[in-house]
């Protein structure tokens, strides 16, 4: 019986000890991960290198965290065979440590090259033309002292790894050998969850995590070689294949790009020819004006509409919209924020498109592209994190001259605090105020920000005081139980915007500069819009314009638009005529028989609108009038023109990243 027993007791142990030895090993190689890290620190240096000796001590911390986070995920895959006999533990430890090694080393000499952690690229390997790939790393890469660094490297986190394993193991089965011990599964289990999480508090760590600091170098050498390697991967993994040119023309009615082209009045039949057509052609006549633009999060214009004392909303901002251009009738190009700033910055109805293994190529009709052909600095300021979505590394190839963030901001100013996405929205309002001061007046400033605050989990500074809203006192949708805390965010961002406003318009930079704020999506507690009357809410966002004078005929800002049109429309607030793309109207023009027929709010979901209608782009049978009970009709011309203007966008990223990447 006691053989028995002792038989069934030894797959458990194993398991207990197993998770043992795994912890044991994984800290030892997270150790030897920050000793690379250091190593490495050291080796690349820069000169002078002193505005980074402040920040080192959160790259190192937040670097052995990632480097705990691998150590107990490798735990979590080889801890059942981990805790059996020394003999087979001994090789899995072996592989594990040495692999650990190699891609330590990898990552070393990648960043020698790149300037950069591990990324999407090294999947050029596969990609590209392999032989030549290997060729070139031959060629350029010191060979004989990567051999002989790896060499040591292997060696080094094996005996580390053997001897703490070897010890651990032994101690583990002579004194966690009894059946009670067992009832300790279920804890260490947790401790090696929690240290794979990597946080107490909040999301696991991810890539956001890794511009934990102002100084991009710091940032470069958080990821170790493992996290790198992961990290690349997922973005190669989830970016969008480009596939063949015509796929997005097929899909909305076309055979080909000039039956597209001519349904838009184009006549070009080259794609060279269609391609410029579709960029604006006139001549500058640059004011010089400043352009500070809000990328809104959940920036939803229905609790625009229930504005009111017992429902305040809007805060401060209810006081600063008198002098603005409100559009009320506007719709949002997507439904993410990330499709939804590719949307606006680089008009492509594809995406994700500029992370992952086409992050390396620069779209040359983007917004930040023409602005820097127009002679202004520019400039992308977030209170989150830019490590998300590589923002960090794919905005400065796109033409942004710096990238600002959380971490920018929480070194700039002392004690500046935040919930899980970042810093609270305060602090990058400040920034940019600040930041407009200090612009010289020959040198006109685009600032492209992005609010983070008003998004789940819904958290607010401590010292801001929440309004009392009454859940039974708002019109809308009553089903989300994270309607006051979602209001209580969307106040408080409004407020801020307010604030920076009012602070714009006392300073000096006022006349010569222009403010504009959307939504990149509706709020997803506000309802479901599942009745008819309520479908058109569904994609409704503010834009707003200040700085821009009076609007010569207000009936403008009723007219259905979307995204599409904000940037023709600002572009010609700031004089600039040429080096974008005309991916809708200028808003601010007076509704004409003509222009009113072009009006129709155009998105990247399949979704048109007019003054009258809405539907999914070629499917007349999904025709609702606008209000619900009026009478309108399916115009197929309508909605040829809205299918054509994305289905040509689509086309034009697919052509030229196809070119760009030589696969055509």
């Amino acid at each position: 019986m006691k053989k028995l027993l002792a038989l069934l007791m030894t797959p458990p142990r194993a398991v207990l000890h197993g998770m043992g030895v795994g912890l044991c090993v994984g800290l030892v190689l997270a150790a030897w991960f920050s000793m690379a890290r250091v190593l490495m620190l050291a080796y690349y240096w820069p000169s002078p290198g002193s505005a980074l000796w402040a920040e080192l001590p959160v790259a190192l911390l937040m670097g052995f965290r990632f480097d705990m986070k691998m150590g107990a995920i490798a735990t979590l895959l080889l801890f059942p065979l981990l805790g059996w006999r020394w003999r087979m533990s001994a090789v899995i430890i072996k592989i594990w440590a040495s692999l650990f090694a190699l891609l330590a080393v990898i990552n070393f000499y990648y960043y020698g090259f790149y300037k950069l952690p591990i990324d999407s690229v090294i999947f050029g390997l596969a990609d590209d033309d392999t032989v030549a790939v290997l060729h070139t790393i031959w060629q350029d890469f010191p060979m004989l002292q990567i051999a002989v660094v790896l060499l040591l490297a292997v060696w080094s986190a094996n005996v580390a790894a053997l001897r703490v394993g070897e010890r651990a193991l032994q101690w583990l089965q002579q004194h966690w050998a009894r059946p009670w011990h067992l009832l300790l599964i279920p804890a260490v289990l947790l401790l090696v969850l929690m240290v794979g999480k990597g946080t107490l508090k909040g999301m696991a760590l991810q890539l956001d995590n890794v511009t934990a600091t102002s100084k991009p170098f710091l940032n470069n050498v958080i990821p170790n070689g493992v996290t790198a390697l992961y990290n690349a991967w997922d973005a190669y993994r989830t970016s969008t294949d480009i596939g063949e040119e015509d796929t997005g023309l097929k899909t909305f009615g076309f055979d080909n790009y000039q039956t597209a082209a001519r349904v838009l009045g184009i006549t070009a039949t080259s794609p060279e020819g269609v391609r410029l057509a579709m960029m604006a052609s006139g001549h500058n006549q640059r004011n010089g004006k400043n352009l500070v633009f809000f990328q809104m999060e959940s920036w939803s214009a229905e609790p625009f509409k229930y504005q009111s004392n017992d429902m305040d909303v809007l805060a401060g901002l209810k006081d600063k919209l008198h002098n603005a251009w409100l559009f009320d009738n506007f719709d949002s190009a997507h439904h993410g924020t990330h499709p939804a700033l590719e949307a606006i910055l680089y008009n492509t109805p594809v995406t994700p498109i500029t992370n992952g293994k086409y992050r390396h190529i620069k779209l040359d009709w983007g917004v930040p592209f023409a602005m820097k052909k127009a002679g202004y600095d520019t400039l992308f300021v977030t209170s989150g994190q830019s490590g998300w979505r590589e923002l960090n590394r794919v905005l400065l190839i796109q033409s942004f001259d710096e990238v600002i963030d959380a971490a920018t901001l929480r070194a700039k100013y002392s004690g500046a605090e935040g919930g899980i996405w970042g810093v609270w929205d305060s602090y990058m309002f400040r920034y940019i105020e600040e930041r407009l001061a200090q612009q010289p007046k020959d040198r006109p400033l685009f600032i492209y920000a992005m609010s983070t605050t008003n998004h789940p989990p819904y958290e607010l500074p401590s010292d801001y005081k929440p309004f009392a809203f009454d859940v039974n006192k708002w019109p809308g949708d009553k089903g989300s139980e994270h309607l006051i805390p979602n209001l209580q965010t969307y106040r408080y961002a409004n407020d801020e915007l307010a604030k920076f406003v009012t602070a714009v318009e006392a300073s000096s930079a006022a006349a010569r500069t222009v403010v504009a704020a959307t939504g990149d999506h509706n709020v997803r507690t506000f309802g479901q819009y599942a009745t008819p009357e309520s479908q058109v809410l569904r994609q409704q966002v503010p834009f707003v314009v200040w700085g821009a004078g009076k609007l010569a005929c207000p009936s403008a800002l009723h007219q259905v638009g979307s995204h599409l049109d904000m940037f023709p429309t600002l572009f010609s607030l700031l004089g600039v005529h040429e080096g974008y793309m005309m991916t809708g109207r200028d808003l601010a023009e007076c509704p004409t028989l003509r222009n009113t027929d072009e009006a129709i709010a155009v998105t990247f979901i399949g979704q048109a609108r007019t003054n009258h209608a809405i539907w999914s782009m070629g499917s007349a049978n999904t025709l609702a009038c606008q209000p619900v009970g009026s009478v309108c009709e399916w115009q197929s011309k309508q909605d040829a023109k809205a299918r054509a203007r994305v289905a040509l966008l689509d086309w034009n990223i697919r052509y030229h990243i196809q070119h760009a990447t030589g696969r055509k």
